[in-house]
């Protein structure tokens, strides 16, 4: 991908404090805004920072099966054990790079949007369908933020200096959420892109339907998710389809991040056994791979074997890395659908919630469930979505969101654990945020 030039320094943190964050060439800000080129150029630089290493380049995706039962850390790499104990600290290198990135990501947003409708060379349709791409990366990054760390710092304008009046205190969980879906709400009225490696309306319809849910808001959830997949109405006929990156990307993927030889991840290497190439530090756990059964269509993406080594294969291109990242796809609106309508009368809804459940377990090549009662149905649910996702970043998540952490991951014993530690760079530079408002437990 095309790299943003322009002058502004993206800054790496909530706010900038010595990282090396300058780009290697500049232009002018007025020479990146004089033309649709360039203008597509500095959207393009947005979605860039979603490859960023400690974001989908790789290590977001890795910590959302590590820190659950789903993966466990089994190379060289002291903080994805930290990770896996779930015994983290504020100077964890994860801790620090993943809001390091996810911020860096936030400040390319805020600075394109500062400048878009000032710009007389783009129409009205062309300025809401950028402004609709933006706010939905930006309602995606604290979506991605505030379910590890809570209340962050809400900045919606950029940062290009080291100024005290730059940093922010924590915002509440609820201030950020009404700005989530607010960024979510503004992007399904504007968007006009169809392409799935950018935003599009379904991109943001799914990302607020899984908002509401981790709010509480079933009925909203139900019908955002129910309107996309009534929309979409697609499933891969076979699972492994959907992980052939060589191909063009499968109808059921509705947003991916893409990657290339030039923009690489790191994922097919570190999940990969040594004979086979790779550095193999994330593996699956016993536990997951004896949840799939024998029959599984999806097994030998999740869980392959080599000799007495379990690993995923969902990213498999070692040479390029190339493999494209899923964010959302279709399957997940089912299992939105069928938490939702559980949550809202899990007897009435029955029928609709094995209906949604079935469409997965048959395209793995499993038998339909049937006559599953009320209360063994929420088990089916978690179990079938664990193993659906595996290796896709979303397990960790799942478990916060139906608080079922404690209790499911050994390492988890005591509420505090449910939320990341704010980094203590952060604290250090921050001078709105001190240790006094770190989260508790830390």
């Amino acid at each position: 991908m095309r790299k943003i030039l322009i002058l502004l320094l993206f800054v790496s943190s909530a706010c900038e404090r010595g990282l090396e964050v300058e780009p290697k060439m500049y232009i002018s800000a007025k020479e990146a805004f004089s033309n649709k080129e360039n203008v597509d150029a500095a959207l393009v630089g947005c979605y860039d920072a979603l490859q960023l290493q400690h974001y989908y380049g790789r290590n977001f995706v890795i910590i959302g099966d590590l820190a659950s039962d789903n993966s466990r850390a089994s190379g060289t790499k002291i903080e994805y054990y930290s990770t896996d104990d779930n015994n983290l600290l504020s100077d964890n290198i994860l801790v620090e790079g993943i809001w390091s990135d996810i911020y860096t990501a936030i400040n390319r947003v805020n600075y394109v949007l500062t400048q878009i409708d000032g710009l007389d060379f783009l129409n009205t349709s062309e300025k809401e369908d950028i402004s609709g791409q933006l706010r939905f990366l930006r309602g995606l990054h604290y979506f991605n933020l505030v379910r590890l760390y809570g209340g962050v710092p809400l900045k919606l304008l950029p940062t290009d200096d080291v100024q005290e009046d730059n940093f922010l205190p924590r915002s509440s969980t609820n201030q950020v959420y009404d700005q989530i879906i607010a960024d979510l709400e503004y992007s399904i009225l504007n968007l006009k892109n169809t392409l799935p490696e950018r935003a599009t309306v379904f991109a943001a319809k799914t990302c607020l339907s899984m908002v509401n849910l981790s709010l509480g808001n079933f009925g909203d959830a139900l019908n955002y998710s129910k309107e996309v997949f009534d929309s979409i109405n697609f499933l891969e006929e076979k699972y492994s389809e959907l992980f052939d990156h060589q191909g063009e990307p499968s109808r059921e993927i509705i947003f991916y991040v893409p990657f290339s030889p030039s923009d690489k991840n790191r994922l097919a290497e570190y999940l990969l056994p040594n004979p086979l190439g790779g550095r193999y530090e994330n593996s699956p756990t016993p536990k997951l791979v004896s949840l799939i059964e024998e029959n599984d269509a999806r097994r030998n993406l999740i869980a392959a074997r080599y000799k007495d080594k379990y690993y995923s294969t969902k990213y498999s291109d070692l040479t390029t890395g190339s493999d494209r990242v899923i964010v959302y796809r279709t399957a997940e609106l089912l299992f939105i659908m069928a938490e939702a309508a559980y949550r809202i009368d899990s007897v009435g809804n029955l029928t609709d919630i094995l209906n949604s459940l079935n469409k997965v377990r048959v395209r793995a090549g499993l038998p339909a469930l049937e006559e599953l009662v009320a209360g063994s149905i929420w088990n089916a649910i978690q179990k079938e979505k664990q193993i659906e996702f595996a290796f896709e970043g979303k397990r960790w998540f799942d478990l916060i969101r139906t608080h079922t952490a404690i209790g499911t991951v050994p390492t988890v014993t005591t509420a505090y654990q449910k939320l990341w530690p704010l980094p203590l760079s952060e604290m250090l530079a921050n001078p709105n945020i001190g240790i006094q408002n770190q989260n508790d437990g830390y």
